[in-house]
Order: C-alpha cells, then structure tokens, then sequence
C-alpha cells in the first residue's frame, strides 16, 4: 500500500540545546510523575500544537505564546505550555498514568473549551487490519494518531514489550528503547520497507519506527485490544 505521511514531516520542532526533537520529552519535565507517567499528557499536548499550526481556526492564545524562532518551539516555553495544559484540561493522571479513555474526556475538554469543532473517541478491539485502516485514514486527513502499548495483560508487572527502530544511513536498526510498554506514542506517518509496515512515531522526543506486525503479536499474544487502542479524531480539518 501507498506510504501515506502528515502534511508536515516534522511534526513538531523543539529545540533542545543543540539538538531538534521530533515532538517533545516527558523526561524534560522537572516532575518525577510527568518523567514516569507523562507519555500521555505530551502525546496530548503535542496533538493540539500541531493541530494548531495547520489550522489557524484551532490556535489558542496558551499555544500562541510558545516562542517559535526560526521556526523551532523554544522548550522551556513547550514545558510551560505542557504544564498549562495539564492544569487546565487534563482529567486524570494516576500513580500508573492514563487509560484511554481519560485521553478521549481530556481531549474533548479542550475541544469543548476552546470551542474547536472536533471531537475524540478511545477505539480499542480492533483488528489488525481496522486499526492500520483508521491509521491510515487519520493520517490522510492530517490528523496525528495517539496509539497505546499497552501492559501485559496477565502480568501487570510484566516487562515483555516491543523494540522501536531508528533510520540509521537509510537502514532500519534497533534502537535502545526495547521490550517497551505501557507506553503512548503518537503515529506520524505509515511506510512500507522492505515489504514490511511500519509505524513512524513520536516519541521521547525522537522519531521512531515500529514494525506493525510487531505490535499487533504483542497486543493479540501478550498486551491485550482494551489498553492497546488509538485516540480517533473525527471532524473536518
């Protein structure tokens, strides 16, 4: 199938010393909670800034004072911008982080406050094939995709996940983020390399890659279709 991609590539650009990141890093947050359970509030908060930049309709004046020069969101202004959205908006964040659910009340929240003509649904249960669909679509649409990896199923302490892979010279290798779970990350773009699907995702500041077969043997074999789900945005753009 076609590789299909957001209309920006970059997502969202933050500077961090000399270094850009690809959306941005719960571990920047000062919070021990943010740094354990924030994935979910980040993916969140980088949804409504990309969102914004695309659709001058759907700016706010918290996201308007993020100073941008050169085009890169400067990160302590990203950080405050962060805070200001859990404060506001965020309904719960447990000891353990976010269900999915409490992603899709959250962002309704802000849909609803800021009178933004969308609106958030939690989509678990699906197939392999529904979910890539509705990636797809989403991504289509130039609508970034909150995806789940969820914990396993049986073992809430359990430590099996899945590896995220990173573009090294053209080459798909293993990066160091492996066996990883109870985790969100947000979809991009989805590709075909090498006759194999992939998932490209925001995630602790970088861009990743996940094999999507991968990810679906490890949400029908050893995570569970409730916890691993996608934030579906319905709406005109």
């Amino acid at each position: 199938m076609e590789d299909v991609y957001l209309t920006n590539r970059d997502y969202v650009k933050i500077k961090n010393l000399n270094l850009v990141s690809y959306g941005g890093n719960q571990n920047w947050s000062k919070s021990k909670k943010m740094q354990k359970v924030g994935c979910g509030v980040i993916a969140m908060a980088d949804l409504t800034m990309y969102l914004a930049e695309q659709n001058p309709n759907m700016m706010t004046d918290a996201i308007r004072k993020i100073n941008k020069p050169k085009g890169l969101y400067n990160k302590h202004d990203y950080l405050e911008y962060v805070r200001f959205f859990y404060v506001h908006y965020v309904i719960l964040l447990m000891h353990k982080g976010m269900l999915g659910i409490t992603l899709k009340h959250t962002m309704n929240r802000y849909f609803m406050l800021n009178d933004i003509g969308l609106k958030a649904k939690w989509k678990m249960m699906q197939s392999d094939e529904s979910m890539l669909r509705d990636i797809r679509h989403l991504i289509r649409k130039n609508k970034p995709v909150i995806l789940a990896i969820g914990p396993n199923r049986y073992n809430p302490f359990g430590k099996k996940g899945i590896s995220l892979y990173v573009d090294k010279d053209g080459e798909l290798k293993s990066s160091i983020r492996e066996n990883v779970h109870s985790h969100y990350v947000t979809v991009t773009g989805v590709c075909t390399i090498k006759g194999r699907e992939y998932l490209v995702v925001s995630s602790w500041g970088k861009k990743y890659y996940i094999d999507y077969k991968e990810y679906r043997n490890y949400v029908n074999n050893v995570g569970d279709k409730f916890t691993s789900g996608i934030l579906y945005i319905q709406g005109l753009l």
